[in-house]
């Protein structure tokens, strides 16, 4: 399913697998790890990402169950909310993960995205 999702990007994605969080946080020890919960202190637009040569981590739960207690009380500074309705449970994830990623994205200028057109058409000419 996943090699399904990642259609034909898969040259440009370097994935990694942990055997546990325990295992990534060990193999990551220098970065910035940032709890995805509807319960965060803090909204996720109020963070300075803008630092690109940082590591930051996004981390999520499952859209049905969140992330353990633990975890959001061990990283409570850093437990991030996005804005919501109180009528749903959860954002979709895929559209979680890109609202936050594409933040970072904009306080880094876009750096190394291309913000001009790739295409050959001029459909915005007269």
């Amino acid at each position: 399913m996943l090699k399904r999702a990642g259609l034909d990007y898969w040259d440009h994605v370097n994935l990694t697998y942990y055997d546990s969080l325990e295992d990534f946080f060990e193999k990551n020890p220098d970065g910035h790890y940032y709890m995805i919960t509807k319960f965060g202190r803090h909204l996720y637009s109020d963070v300075d990402y803008s630092d690109a040569r940082e590591n930051h981590y996004f981390i999520f739960g499952k859209e049905t169950t969140g992330l353990p207690d633990e975890l959001l009380r061990k990283y409570e500074e850093t437990a991030l909310r996005i804005p919501m309705t109180d009528k749903i449970r959860s954002l979709n994830l895929s559209n979680t993960a890109a609202i936050l990623v594409y933040e970072a994205l904009r306080q880094q200028t876009f750096l190394d995205l291309d913000q001009m057109p790739h295409y050959d058409r001029k459909i915005f000419e007269d």
